[in-house]
């Protein structure tokens, strides 16, 4: 399940933000799509080829959106919001 877009930027009250424990996560997926478009250039798989190109570059915007989104949090928490 593909969670909505609206999710990943506003906090849920019930959720607790932990931007390491995020980062982690991201970059272990960023790996093991790394690891696939490796394994699809050695098939020679031009459409799992430029998927994984695509999810690559998804990774970096999400690691980016959560450095934004620390970012964020560190203000809230700072002004009690």
């Amino acid at each position: 399940m593909i969670p909505k877009f609206e999710n990943y930027l506003n906090e849920a009250s019930d959720y607790e933000f932990n931007p390491n424990e995020a980062a982690a996560r991201l970059k272990a997926r960023e790996k093991e799509n790394i690891q696939r478009y490796r394994a699809a250039q050695d098939r020679g798989d031009n459409y799992a080829i430029e998927l994984y190109e695509l999810k690559i570059k998804m990774d970096k915007i999400d690691l980016e959106g959560l450095k934004v989104q620390t970012a964020i949090h560190q203000l809230k928490q700072k002004n009690g919001k």
